[in-house]
């Protein structure tokens, strides 16, 4: 065996632990890669599908809003109509009193604003 032997030997060995180190890495690149686009791709369809759950929550909730507002504004314009309805009761029995007690009904006006001068004028 000559002196190169067992240099050329090492040097073989050497370029086969290169050689399986960069079929590894090549593998490892390659598994990574495919990793790495199947997590795009469910990524992408999560994202897509959660856009669409949002947008069908988004519709439900102006549904009902929108249910809950005509509902309210139903209730407020029938309490609206059934107060304006006893506001003109009460102005048609007011303009019946007066009519029947004139004196009475200037004397009472007049204690009232007396009385709610008082009241405004106290420090």
């Amino acid at each position: 065996m000559s002196p190169q032997e067992p240099m050329h030997n090492l040097s073989e060995k050497l370029e086969s632990s290169q050689a399986h180190a960069k079929k590894a890495l090549d593998t490892t690149t390659a598994a990574a890669r495919e990793i790495a686009d199947s997590a795009r791709v469910i990524a992408h369809s999560a994202y897509c599908e959660s856009k669409q759950e949002l947008s069908a929550a988004a519709r439900e909730v102006k549904h009902a809003a929108s249910a809950t507002y005509a509902s309210f504004a139903n209730q407020t314009s029938a309490v609206t109509n059934k107060w304006c309805e006893r506001a003109s009761e009460i102005e048609e029995e007011l303009i019946e009193h007066v009519r029947e007690k004139p004196l009475q009904a200037i004397g009472l006006a007049f204690g009232m604003g007396f009385f709610l001068a008082i009241l405004l004028n106290r420090k």
